[in-house]
């Protein structure tokens, strides 16, 4: 298993590449080979779990010109791939899986070792819906030229190389499946990266009040697009019906100046989050480009029905049991879906509360149970 990102004791990309391993060495001998970088944590982690850990150093040069982070997990997929050769000369292995980081951006080069391969779950094909880029404020120029290195990606020998020769790749959402190639498509199996480290207590349910409180948690990037429900708020006009933002980035400053009536409490501790979530009787989500949401999972396992765009990541974890899913054909009736969904959940306690009751439900059926059952089909389906 070849993790880039890799840490058992991190968060985010790095905790998932050590996710995927740990689940993988509950039925199988796992080789993980991954950076030095968290090497320690790796280590006590592994001897508990019987992973057989390998570290293979990043090239710590690059040739003049070349872009560097990107280059560098290139460079290092290289040398991966011939350690892989090399623990394969010496005793033959079943089945390659690169898993981080979660892109088809970084190629995968064992994949073309002739050994049964699985890749993913794999991202990077998210773009913003036509007509919401007026949603992005200053951020703008930058996801247009993030769109336009993605093409340019796909487009790289390396990568169609890697496309063509997996066996098997797990897609992060339906959005990026649709930006890959359609001759590789039969061979893709929709993924949701995230999952609940742990399943928490439910929620005490709020006191019944006279309105609605909305809640986001997460990064304070553009993309997240808190402007969507502001304007929705707006159009709506009841003061009743409030929002809180909770996080920082760098998209933070602009909302707040654009912003009327919205409760930003920038970062706040892990401990806090509870009675945030406490206070809240929905979870708000209007990602634009994203290929999965920890925070939204975390919402729904607390009971939290979800208001989210039916676009990327989002999309794959909501479903109509526990949430609203909001077409982006057209950002004027998105936005007029959003208030009018608002006012149903204020309206209607009844369907707020059955919600509630789905999303919990929905929320348990991410869980790293549920992959190791997945990645367990998967390698059953490669090794027969």
């Amino acid at each position: 298993m070849l993790a880039y990102a890799c840490d058992p004791e991190g968060s985010g990309e790095h905790w998932l590449g050590w996710g995927w391993a740990e689940q993988a060495a509950h039925s199988f001998d796992v080789q993980l080979i991954t950076t030095p970088k968290s090497r320690d944590a790796i280590e006590r982690h592994a001897a508990r779990t019987g992973i057989t850990p390998h570290f293979v150093e990043p090239p710590s040069l690059r040739p003049p010109g070349a872009p560097g982070s990107w280059w560098r997990k290139y460079a290092w997929q290289k040398r991966a791939a011939h350690h892989v050769a090399s623990l394969h000369a010496r005793e033959p292995i079943a089945l390659v899986h690169q898993t981080t980081f979660h892109t088809f951006r970084i190629p995968f080069s064992a994949a073309s070792l002739g050994i049964p391969s699985v890749w993913g779950p794999i991202a990077g094909g998210e773009h913003v819906p036509p007509g919401f880029e007026r949603w992005l404020g200053a951020a703008r120029r930058a996801e247009q030229r993030r769109q336009f290195l993605n093409r340019a990606c796909l487009a790289l020998p390396a990568v169609g190389r890697s496309l063509r020769d997996t066996s098997a790749i797990f897609v992060s959402n339906r959005t990026t499946l649709g930006f890959l190639p359609a001759e590789v498509r039969a061979k893709c199996e929709v993924v949701p990266p995230n999952a609940l480290r742990e399943i928490p207590a439910r929620r005490v349910p709020p006191t019944p009040r006279d309105g609605l409180a909305l809640l986001y948690v997460g990064n304070c990037v553009a993309t997240r697009s808190i402007p969507l429900v502001v304007a929705a708020l707006a159009q709506l006009g009841d003061p009743r019906c409030t929002l809180t933002v909770v996080g920082d980035g760098p998209a933070l400053a602009e909302w707040r100046r654009t912003s009327t009536g919205v409760r930003f409490t920038g970062s706040v501790a892990r401990e806090e989050l509870p009675r945030l979530y406490a206070e809240a009787d929905a979870f708000v989500f209007p990602a634009l480009r994203d290929s999965g949401g920890s925070s939204l999972i975390e919402a729904m396992s607390l009971g939290l029905p979800v208001v989210c765009l039916d676009w990327a990541g989002p999309a794959e974890m909501v479903d109509d049991t526990s949430g609203v899913k909001l077409s982006v054909a057209d950002p004027a009736r998105t936005v007029a879906d959003l208030a009018a969904s608002i006012a149903r959940l204020r309206d209607e306690p009844a369907w707020r509360t059955s919600l509630a009751v789905g999303a919990v439900a929905r929320a348990h059926t991410f869980t790293w149970e549920a992959k190791r059952r997945l990645l367990e089909a998967a390698y059953a389906r490669l090794l027969r």
